[in-house]
């Protein structure tokens, strides 16, 4: 009788992990079947993108400051 008992358990526990994966499939079929929660505006990704270049954006026509030197005179040291 006990071939009976463990016999159940285990058919109950199989039984049991079925339901699971089954109501698994439906969470994940009723999800793919929403729409996503989008946080921002949806992008027109067939709209083409033009850059008007202003004067902010352009570089200025002098060149940066060079980098202060690292010469050994002007550090103080003594030799």
């Amino acid at each position: 009788m006990a071939n009976q008992r463990t016999t159940f358990g285990k058919r109950q526990r199989e039984q049991n992990r079925k339901d699971k994966a089954k109501a698994k499939q439906e969470r994940l079929a009723a999800r793919r079947a929403s729409p996503s929660g989008q946080k921002g505006p949806p992008i027109a990704w067939d709209e083409q993108v033009q850059v008007d270049a202003t004067d902010d954006d352009v570089a200025s026509d002098t060149p940066p400051p060079p980098p202060p030197s690292t010469d050994d005179a002007s550090n103080g040291g003594s030799s």
